[in-house]
């Protein structure tokens, strides 16, 4: 009998130690998601008041060459270009090799767009041989409006392009800061050209 009392006492005991420490692991708990929390607030903060942070952004929505009057594009693909694959891809389009050593899209003899290559020199060599790393459209829109063209259409026809190119050569479309193009960014360039 003395022994069943003892057992029960030592369970009794243990219970309460058992429920002592699950408090303290409730109470350490919501210490920690708390300090978690506050962290989090501050370092959102910081983050929006960093000059740091606010620089990087400015920098993304500024783009120099379109306050110039000039829309700039790379392109780059997963693989080096073959520049006789580009040329026949481009001709579709109309979009020709041209004296300059570079793919204009023309109209008469007004210059819609160009396509060079992403390389020191900005020339192809060849319309029919040699591999580039990547190509750079170029688009004068201030021109184009002074000669009276409709440059939504021209950016349109331009970006049309451009995509159908990331689709064949499987590459990425980039803005004049190398960076990813977006769809928003296509919108923040449509409407200051406008």
């Amino acid at each position: 009998m003395t022994l069943i009392l003892v057992l029960v006492l030592i369970l009794v005991v243990l219970i309460i130690i058992d429920l002592y420490r699950k408090s303290l692991r409730i109470k350490q708990k919501e210490i920690l998601e708390g300090t978690q929390q506050k962290d989090s607030e501050q370092l959102l903060e910081q983050a929006k008041n960093s000059s740091g942070y606010a620089y990087v952004e400015d920098v993304q929505r500024e783009y120099p060459l379109l306050r110039e009057g000039f829309l700039l594009f790379y392109f780059e693909g997963i693989e080096k270009i073959d520049v006789k694959d580009l040329a026949t891809f481009l001709k579709y389009y109309g979009v020709k090799y041209t004296d300059e050593k570079v793919f204009q899209k023309l109209n008469y003899n007004d210059v819609i767009f160009s396509i060079l290559p992403d390389n020191e020199e900005q020339v192809f060599a060849d319309a029919k041989e040699g591999q580039v790393e990547g190509i750079i459209a170029v688009m004068n829109y201030r021109k184009l409006a002074g000669m009276e063209y409709d440059v939504k259409t021209c950016y349109e026809l331009m970006m049309d392009i451009l995509e159908a190119m990331g689709k064949s050569f499987h590459g990425t479309l980039m803005n004049e800061h190398k960076i990813r193009l977006t769809n928003k960014d296509k919108q923040n360039y449509l409407e200051a050209i406008l």
